[in-house]
């Protein structure tokens, strides 16, 4: 449906071109090259290989330093705003080229080596700090001791012991040093959460006598952080290294403000020597002779004759050969989807990309997943919410990311159509809405419940039909005429025609009726046959056969029936965030009243409506996907394909203008 054509390309030339036919290759983003170790075993390197990888090597190391540096210098940038505009910056070809010039000649290695210069001082003083917090941690238990160090020292008759005892025990400790008459001085010079540090001074002629009421005390000899000077004095040396490491550091933020000026320049930097990484690693998947080297890859065929242009008008001696797939061949796959499907190609990637020959279910599933994701909020004011949030994201996000916005503004708009005719407002009662919103409400799902439910079950039956459908148009695409009629015509024929037999035998009566039923009753009649004797064509054991078509039968009735229900997962998300916000207004009016409870009711409303948006869309996303998953895709759809990734310049951090790039080409 929406899978490009490819063409296998093989381009012949001699060694000397091997550098420029490897640029204009990657600037003119066409083939998908296939690697040698993709489809042989490898052969011995040769000396060009070997110097490729050589460079390979110094390259990546540049790469490395030069990210180190761009994440570095983003902590000294200016901060952006919400509505500031996202993306990658912008440059022109000349500047791009300019960029691309100083990058060979290596002018950017100086910045690199002063941010790193400044990142290793920076560790350094963080480890300083680190060392004098805990000395002084250490330090702050002796604040009280005013004498030096180096004189606290025992005497010919007196003794010093320095320490710490529990805070428990101090108070015993001194009852009774007291109660036994002995000269012990103990002066406190600090205390710690669960200690007290002190100096005990006594004559040691009653040493024998104290130690042991010291130690019965939990008393702990220590040694003293430092060996000369005064505690007070190193604390106040360490406060001033403390301001020294805020002022080298003040110094070093002033200067890395002052290099993120070149931060833009180096993120071009890095996106040119990352396509010169390309250009070198992919000149190892080269099949290479003495003089000449193979590039062996797909295209698509839209873009052979492009490509054959541009390269016969640049080179001579160069041959290029184009060839269909053959049947055994398996080529990468480009989805080409409209601009609005093109987003969805994302949630196909999520599961697998399909083969060449498979179908694509990008539009096929797409609706469905939009609808879903719509019903399971059901309210256009929180799809007016959800369509302006994608937007904005959408404009500051690139990649994967802006992809899933632009399905969630689609989605969104979904969602106002959904809920205006549904009814839904931020959870409002009815009676609470403008006359021109009571117009278009087509059904209230409070009070139609069944209805509602009966819809969304309806919609799973028709989308599952039509994987079926899907099944069956690729069986005659592939010519397997018995698969597509006794297998999926059959069964294709049950689910249309049973709705309608159920739906006239309910509604309708009278004898042209009857008749009308027994003609439907004997198509279903003859499809279920169909598939009881065909089922199992491939076993020539009649009783097997038939046993093979009654389990087959019986898989397709309960399957389809399960995988139906299965959508009900909608109509419950959608009661849920339709009964949530009208819980949010409820506690809101109960607030309402006094000042501070209208204070109280805005935060409840304001916090409670963003959450029921984020929680029921994250809600709707998921279980919308997963029906497509597992009870769509696996109607008809395998995967497995290799996406087409064309040797192209990869930008990471910056942008060339297309117009500009154009005008150079």
């Amino acid at each position: 449906m929406a899978v490009s054509q490819m063409q296998r390309v093989r381009i012949f030339a001699h060694n000397s071109n091997r550098a420029y036919l490897v640029k204009d290759l990657q600037d003119l983003e066409l083939i998908h090259i296939i690697r040698i170790s993709d489809e042989n075993e490898p052969a011995a390197e040769s000396s060009t290989e070997g110097d490729a990888r050589i460079k390979v090597r110094d390259i990546q190391n540049d790469l490395t330093r030069l990210q180190s540096t761009i994440d570095y210098l983003a902590g000294f940038e200016p901060k952006k705003g919400l509505f500031s505009g996202g993306g990658n910056p912008v440059f022109t070809s000349q500047e791009y080229a300019k960029i691309a010039k100083d990058a060979e000649n290596g002018d950017w290695q100086s910045v690199c080596d002063e941010c790193q210069s400044m990142q290793d001082q920076l560790a350094r003083l963080t480890n300083l700090e680190g060392r004098l917090q805990s000395e002084k941690e250490n330090l702050s238990h002796w604040s009280g001791l005013d004498a030096p160090v180096e004189s606290i020292r025992d005497t010919e008759k007196t003794a010093i012991r320095i320490g710490a005892v529990p805070s428990s025990t101090y108070e015993l400790l001194i009852s009774e040093i007291k109660s036994s008459n002995i000269d012990l001085s103990v002066e406190v010079v600090g205390k710690a959460t669960n200690e007290v540090s002190i100096v005990a001074i006594f004559l040691k002629s009653d040493e024998q006598k104290i130690l042991p009421i010291l130690a019965k005390n939990g008393f702990s000899p220590t040694t003293l952080p430092i060996t000369k000077g005064k505690i007070s004095e190193r604390l106040a040396q360490i406060d001033k290294e403390y301001s020294g490491i805020s002022t080298q550091r003040e110094e070093i933020k002033k200067k890395s403000s002052q290099l993120a000026q070149h931060r833009l320049k180096l993120m071009g930097t890095y996106d040119y020597l990352n396509e010169v990484l390309a250009q070198e690693q992919i000149r190892t998947s080269f099949t290479n002779t003495d003089y000449t080297f193979m590039i062996d890859g797909w295209a698509r065929k839209e873009d052979v004759p492009k490509l054959k242009e541009n390269l016969s008008k640049k080179y001579e001696e160069l041959e290029i050969e184009t060839s269909d797939p053959t049947d055994e061949d398996e080529p990468p796959v480009d989805l080409q989807n409209g601009f609005i499907t093109q987003p969805y190609k994302m949630v196909t990637q999520l599961y697998s990309l399909p083969k060449y020959r498979e179908v694509d279910p990008t539009r096929l599933f797409a609706p469905f997943l939009t609808l879903g994701f719509a019903i399971a909020l059901t309210d256009a004011g929180y799809g007016i919410f959800v369509a302006i949030l994608s937007l904005i994201m959408a404009r500051r996000s690139a990649g994967g990311m802006k992809n899933l916005f632009k399905i969630l503004f689609v989605a969104g708009l979904a969602t106002v159509v959904v809920g205006a005719l549904t009814g839904g407002w931020f959870g409002m009662p009815h009676e609470m809405l403008p006359q021109f919103l009571l117009n278009i409400i087509v059904l209230d799902p409070n009070k139609s419940q069944m209805l509602f439910l009966g819809l969304i079950v309806a919609l799973g039956y028709f989308q599952i039909l039509i994987g079926f459908i899907v099944k069956m148009y690729i069986l005659l695409k592939e010519k397997e005429w018995v698969g597509a009629f006794l297998d999926q015509f059959a069964w294709i024929l049950i689910m249309i025609l049973g709705p309608i037999l159920i739906f006239l035998a309910k509604f309708k009566s009278g004898g042209s009726s009857a008749g009308t039923n027994n003609v439907l009753l004997g198509f279903i009649l003859l499809g279920a046959l169909m598939i009881l004797l065909f089922s199992g064509r491939e076993i020539k054991n009649p009783a097997g056969r038939i046993g093979t078509g009654f389990f087959e039968l019986y898989s397709r009735v309960s399957g389809t029936f399960g995988d139906s229900l299965s959508y009900m997962r909608l109509f419950a998300l959608g009661l849920a965030t339709g009964i949530i916000a009208k819980a949010v207004n409820d506690i809101a009016g109960m607030l309402w009243g006094s000042p501070a409870g209208n204070i109280g009711a805005i935060a409840v409303l304001l916090f409670g409506h963003p959450f029921n948006i984020v929680i029921n869309s994250l809600g709707g996303f998921i279980h919308s996907t997963r029906l497509q998953f597992v009870e769509f895709f696996t109607k008809f759809y395998e995967g497995g394909g290799e996406e087409f990734k064309p040797f192209k310049k990869e930008k990471v951090y910056v942008s060339v203008s297309e117009l500009e790039k154009t005008r150079a080409a």
